[in-house]
């Protein structure tokens, strides 16, 4: 729960204007069918506030303002609303990464926040508050199972709401992607040690390392080239020779897909194909956190891009 803020008793208190009667106010007054004296009379607001309203629409609100604008906060919650009909609802933790990518990607920094991008739990639960009218936080039913527990009822079910996504939809508008995990580790060698030691080691500057290789095909055939994460600060340029033609390259931290890495792969690899078909299009792969940002949902939105979920 968001942490409730108790004014000062010593404060001085301000009456809170009904927010319709004061928009009709303003409205009347600009519209010059009432004088400011005759609207403070009709709707009992004080005519100084409807004053400073009339002149200044953008007006702040009393009291602590919000982290993100109100412009910000509208795009955030179109984007929920937009991961919500793919059948992805995000929760709040999602919300907070959603956020702390899209303040990274803009260079914004906001002092509450952690590092000055990610938000905390307390402006989360804020956040849902302010948009309780639009947004709402329900139980839903876990249609994630581990693999082992999924059942041959579970996978029909699966490919008959996938058949039901699907309709109508050409086989080269659907495109499937997925990304591999690659381990590799080079260093490991028979040695000589005592008898009876169950875990040998030797002591390294460095261990195994673990890179990510997206794959991508549409359902009549035709495959796209690779796009590599290597874990990495920078790419070696080493690195890119011998691929196959068209390859692309990244990196980040760990040598997973972040946010980051997926929206290029959008960018390059996807969208420069998707965006010239005619008709709906699907992408279907898995539903991470980390690959949804404000900057996929909205190509996804303008070239009528769609998600259909792993099970």
């Amino acid at each position: 729960m968001p942490k409730v803020y108790k004014p000062d008793p010593r404060g001085k208190r301000y009456q809170k204007p009904n927010k319709s009667d004061l928009a009709n106010a303003v409205a009347a007054v600009k519209l010059k069918k009432m004088s400011y004296r005759e609207a403070e009379s009709v709707y009992g607001i004080n005519y100084s506030v409807i004053y400073r309203h009339v002149k200044n629409p953008e007006i702040k609100t009393q009291g602590g303002q919000t982290s993100l604008s109100k412009e910000e906060e509208n795009l955030i919650v179109s984007g929920i609303l937009f991961c919500a009909k793919w059948g992805y609802p995000i929760g709040r933790f999602d919300l907070r990464l959603l956020v702390n990518g899209y303040l990274e990607r803009r260079g914004k920094k906001v002092k509450k926040f952690k590092n000055g991008t990610m938000p905390g739990r307390d402006w989360a639960d804020s956040f849902l508050t302010r948009h309780k009218n639009i947004l709402a936080v329900r139980m839903c039913q876990n249609i994630k199972r581990s693999r082992a527990g999924v059942t041959r009822s579970k996978i029909n079910s699966y490919f008959d709401n996938l058949t039901n996504s699907l309709d109508g939809v050409s086989p080269s508008n659907i495109l499937n992607y997925d990304e591999t995990n690659l381990t590799d580790d080079p260093d490991r060698r028979k040695i000589i040690t005592k008898r009876g030691t169950k875990y040998p080691e030797r002591v390294m500057n460095n261990s195994k390392t673990s890179n990510s290789v997206m794959f991508a095909g549409t359902a009549d055939g035709i495959l796209f080239p690779p796009f590599t994460v290597y874990k990495a600060k920078t790419i070696s340029d080493s690195w890119r020779l011998g691929g196959p033609k068209g390859s692309r390259y990244a990196s980040s931290q760990f040598g997973w897909f972040d946010s980051y890495s997926f929206d290029d792969w959008i960018k390059i690899i996807s969208i420069p194909y998707l965006k010239n078909l005619p008709g709906r299009k699907i992408l279907i792969g898995d539903n991470l956190s980390s690959h949804i940002s404000m900057e996929s949902i909205k190509a996804f939105k303008e070239h009528n891009i769609s998600f259909a979920f792993y099970l």
